[in-house]
């Protein structure tokens, strides 16, 4: 996470891998590049170039409510994705949590096979974030999932939800052993459809992105409004017209491209959620609760304590 503090002030704005400098250079350019030619042909005696009344071409006003709503849509999308990635960790969490204490291990094979489908938990959230990015299956997701399962997560359209399917066949299984009484099989499910629930959340936002249209007339009179700029600006700036309209276009098209870039909150951008770094959380989240169930029992073993499930 970014600290906001004095100390790296200047060293956040000066920040360009997670700045949309890049993104907008070209656009940036054109504007510089229209000044230019501008300003060379008024400054050799051609007057009529300059037309303040362009000024009421397109409102500023207009302009800039149109771009705060395309940003506040767009943060809004970014936002409710790290709400749903913040709900997926809890879940996953009070999943494994109540795995662990709830089915129990009588012998190693059950053991390990309870640590195996916890596993699965962090590996739903990998998925999901692979799923998300139309992407396969990774190298932290075969980590976490037998050959087998790797294998046929590979021919199927819908990893994450392939996964808790393998989950929920489990609990079943310890259900219907008996291993685990009605209400905590309850208990348990509801918590796999809370992940179920975070997965189509994630999907709708990806499925309904900003109106193309809407998009496509921002930039029509984003491109009008600056390439315009010269024309107003010339006759009271001349050669200051090209920086001037540099900047000017640098702050418009740079809102812009952020929200563009925040829009989609699930990809490899450095302004996108961190996904992986928030898979590997609850992936040592849930080793730790696994060596911890097992290095207590372990003690309970060695102490001849009888062990409670």
């Amino acid at each position: 996470m970014i600290n906001f503090d004095r100390n790296n002030w200047f060293k956040l704005a000066l920040d360009l891998k997670s700045s949309v400098i890049r993104d907008i250079k070209n656009q940036v350019l054109l504007s510089m590049v229209m000044a230019l030619i501008i300003t060379i042909l008024y400054t050799n005696g051609y007057p009529g170039l300059s037309q303040p009344i362009l000024t009421g071409l397109i409102p500023g006003i207009v302009l800039g409510l149109l771009l705060v709503f395309r940003t506040n849509t767009a943060y809004e999308r970014f936002w409710e994705g790290w709400q749903i990635a913040g709900m997926t960790i809890f879940t996953g969490r009070n999943l494994s949590r109540q795995m662990w204490m709830t089915i129990p291990d009588p012998t190693l094979a059950d053991s390990q096979e309870k640590a195996a489908y916890l596993r699965l938990v962090p590996a739903f959230f990998m998925a999901m974030k692979q799923h998300l990015r139309h992407a396969g299956v990774d190298e932290d997701l075969k980590s976490v999932v037998s050959p087998e399962q790797c294998l046929e997560l590979q021919y199927v359209t819908n990893m994450p939800l392939k996964v808790t399917q393998w989950i929920g066949s489990y609990l079943t299984k310890q259900y219907t052993q008996k291993h685990i009484d009605s209400i905590q099989f309850a208990s348990l499910n509801r918590l796999l459809d809370q992940l179920v629930e975070c997965l189509s959340r994630c999907e709708r936002i990806l499925a309904a992105p900003m109106p193309k249209a809407y998009s496509i007339h921002l930039r029509h009179l984003l491109l009008l409004y600056c390439l315009a700029l010269p024309f107003q600006m010339v006759k009271d700036l001349q050669w200051w017209t090209i920086p001037v309209v540099g900047v000017v276009s640098f702050g418009l098209f740079g809102v812009e491209a952020i929200g563009l870039e925040i829009e989609n909150p699930f990809g490899y951008d450095a302004n996108d959620i961190p996904m992986d770094r928030l898979c590997k959380k609850l992936h040592n989240d849930t080793e730790e609760l696994i060596a911890g169930g097992t290095k207590l029992d372990s003690i309970e073993t060695s102490t001849g304590k009888t062990h409670i499930q």
